[in-house]
């Protein structure tokens, strides 16, 4: 069989002609030149240097910060698996390998606002609920004084209700859950009403969260007897029953009639994907959302102010192979790339992230 003819074979050597950090895009090409001027740790040896959300650079002042990825390394509360506390650190290690380039829209979140990453909040007393969940809202409550936009990585799920009470302070706000479970439990829970059984109806009654504007996804398994709050507080409920006669496209349509126009909250429990697929998560429940169905819902929730997000109960621990934290950053960059894009539509300007 003869080889390639001599004009072929010039046409595609000339093709691979060209620099690593370059592209037919005008726009993406840009950026990764001033990427690469600025000693951007991207494309960088994902074991050396400093370990930062999405490479994005560390900084502790806030003044010139748009949107902040923050670790909160919780476990207090968690009801099964100890080991969310883990979270952050393992979703770092593998968001150095994701982005910083949409591979659909083309979005940059770094051409659009400056990113950083402010650290992990300090638990001084890490096993004291009350004085975690205080500190959560102080510290979210400062990014809402400053029009921040957080992205959170956790952590138990209970961390999310002073992460809303925070940023509402009175004003409630939406609310897009996805969940294996509703997370609106009446009563105590090992004695306790800060925990990870009632945390969304602890943010309804902080009005940090109106119910009507709030909507549950995924919900199954053995705490179906707990949804009661959910449904007659106002929440659309949607369990994962009711998802497969849904399909995606339904789940959506009524993410946008529940919500609406207005400012929400999105949550991710790890548990809301199937353990299958994702097996480091604190309390796995079978027959959950595969990560196809729930790229294609972040996705499908472009266009909408989202004014913050979190990924939560990511237990390390439990998947030694990684798999959990490295889905859970890809799905990670998805959700950044849409609060992103949202920051720009509420404030009506941009700013660049800087590396140096």
């Amino acid at each position: 069989m003869a080889g390639f003819s001599k004009e072929k074979r010039e046409r595609l050597q000339a093709l691979a002609q060209g620099q690593f950090l370059q592209s037919s895009d005008p726009a993406v090409d840009a950026f990764l030149k001033r990427m690469d001027a600025e000693n951007a740790p991207v494309f960088a040896d994902v074991y050396a240097g400093e370990m930062t959300f999405f490479n994005a650079p560390r900084r502790s002042n806030l003044a010139d910060v748009d949107l902040a990825c923050i670790g909160i390394p919780f476990d207090a509360s968690a009801p099964v698996r100890a080991g969310t506390r883990l979270g952050p650190r393992s979703f770092r290690e593998w968001s150095k390998v994701r982005g910083p380039v949409h591979d659909v829209w083309k979005t940059i979140p770094f051409e659009l606002l400056s990113v950083a990453d402010v650290g992990d909040i300090a638990l001084d007393r890490p096993h004291d609920v009350p004085a975690s969940v205080e500190a959560i809202r102080t510290r979210f409550a400062e990014f809402r004084q400053r029009g921040i936009t957080p992205y959170s990585v956790g952590g138990v799920h209970t961390m999310t209700h002073p992460i809303l009470s925070g940023l509402a302070a009175g004003n409630p706000i939406g609310l897009v859950q996805i969940d294996a479970h509703a997370d609106t439990a009446r009563g105590t829970f090992q004695g306790d009403g800060l925990n990870d059984c009632r945390v969304f109806l602890n943010a309804v009654l902080d009005e940090a969260i109106d119910p009507e504007r709030c909507i549950q996804i995924g919900m199954r398994g053995s705490l179906s007897p707990y949804w009661d709050f959910s449904r007659e507080s106002g929440m659309r409920l949607i369990p994962m029953h009711e998802v497969y006669e849904l399909g995606v496209k339904g789940v959506l349509d009524e993410i946008r009639r529940v919500i609406g126009d207005g400012p929400f909250y999105f949550t991710l429990d790890t548990d809301g994907i199937d353990a299958t697929y994702l097996p480091g998560t604190q309390l796995p429940d079978p027959f959950g959302f595969t990560t196809r169905e729930v790229v294609q819902i972040i996705r499908g929730m472009r266009g909408m102010d989202m004014i913050g997000a979190d990924l939560v109960e990511l237990c390390p621990p439990y998947d030694p192979n990684g798999i959990s934290a490295n889905i859970g950053a890809a799905l990670g960059f998805e959700v950044v790339c849409l609060l992103a894009e949202a920051h720009v539509r509420r404030h009506g300007q941009r700013r660049k992230t800087h590396w140096t």
